[in-house]
């Protein structure tokens, strides 16, 4: 029985993870269980699941969720709290010898090498749960990183990327709102619509998966079945299809290194699908590039770019910013910042505030 604790309880992967859970009985203990208000939710899930501890961060602040990151019995920390308050659990969790199944992606966007380096010194599996990265975490059962010729991340084609690029700057919250597959939280659904959240993936692969940005491509994939390939120097190419539906990838994550049968879908639903690809549109939405370059500056540069995007996708919720102009601001700060090389935990968070400050200052 494998003892778990889950970071970000009551979100939607969270909550997702819980449901795998269930449908496992005997499989899994939830010894730890952490959230960030109070709420119905929590309170039903420490009366269904009876955890060691549990943390509301509103009520315990960061202690908590480190000690439930870090509580001795677990073997495995499911990161699934929102943004950077992710970060320092993961680290701290790793340093305490736990198995990391990861879905917040500010962790290895901001802080990949330093990441990456714990996991090494400590021995520890960090599975990734976002859907792409599982997908190659998965292919690359086929072969070893050495073999690795392309990483390729696919992206979907909603109704803003069918958009002609001169109607892009006066995109709505509705309309970035509808989405055609993956329903996700307003900020990330943001990121999904100007790219960003492609960018982020760029940075994650690079430190998940040790290759260079020269080896990673992006190709978009309108009917959302191909979750990400992996091209190896022999041309054989490698993915990971399926209906979207997170818990298989949470699934993979909870029994790593075993598979295990599950209840979520298989060929039949891929039976008469169509699966085509289609270059990546790097001039109608620039903000795809930006993750190479972040890459190509190296050091504190991607959490000069988390912080910009946090602060611009911000306004653009509020009115305050046009769609378009979330690009240009992400871009004024990265322009502005001088990356500082091998960056220390407290270096990279101050350069990510920096960011968000300089961004509001522009938009005030």
């Amino acid at each position: 029985m494998k003892k778990i604790s889950i970071l970000g309880s009551t979100g939607s992967i969270g909550a997702q993870a819980l449901d795998v859970i269930r449908s496992h009985p005997g499989k899994f203990k939830i010894v730890g269980l952490a959230c960030k208000t109070d709420s119905l939710e929590i309170r039903k899930q420490i009366k269904e699941f009876r955890p060691e501890i549990f943390s509301i961060a509103e009520r315990d602040g960061e202690e908590g969720i480190l000690k439930v990151a870090t509580w001795p019995s677990a073997e495995m920390v499911v990161v699934a709290v929102v943004g950077i308050a992710g970060l320092l659990p993961t680290l701290e969790a790793i340093r305490a010898g736990k198995d990391i199944a990861l879905a917040t992606k500010e962790v290895l966007v901001l802080a990949g090498e330093l990441v990456m380096n714990e996991v090494k010194k400590y021995k520890v599996n960090l599975i990734p749960v976002d859907s792409e990265h599982s997908a190659i975490f998965q292919s690359l059962k086929s072969g070893e990183k050495g073999e690795i010729r392309h990483v390729i991340l696919t992206m979907g084609k909603g109704p803003i990327a069918k958009m002609p690029k001169d109607r892009l700057g006066k995109v709505t919250m509705k309309e970035v709102l509808n989405r055609p597959a993956w329903k996700m939280g307003t900020k990330i659904t943001i990121d999904a619509a100007t790219g960003m959240n492609k960018s982020f993936e760029v940075v994650e692969a690079k430190w998940l998966f040790g290759v260079s940005g020269r080896q990673i491509q992006i190709v978009v994939h309108p009917e959302y079945l191909c979750h990400s390939l992996i091209e190896f120097v022999d041309g054989s190419i490698i993915g990971e299809f399926g209906t979207p539906d997170m818990r298989r990838y949470i699934h993979y994550a909870l029994f790593y290194p075993q598979r295990e049968k599950g209840t979520t879908t298989s060929f039949v639903n891929l039976v008469g699908k169509a699966v085509s690809f289609e270059p990546t549109p790097f001039k109608k939405f620039p903000c795809l590039s930006l993750g190479f370059a972040a890459l190509k500056a190296g050091g504190t540069m991607p959490a000069a770019m988390h912080g910009a995007d946090a602060t611009a996708v911000e306004a653009f919720s509020k009115g305050k910013v046009s769609f378009a102009e979330i690009f240009d601001l992400i871009k004024l700060a990265m322009e502005t910042h001088r990356p500082i090389r091998n960056p220390s935990l407290k270096e990279i968070l101050e350069v990510e505030k920096w960011a968000r400050d300089f961004t509001q200052k522009v938009i005030n």
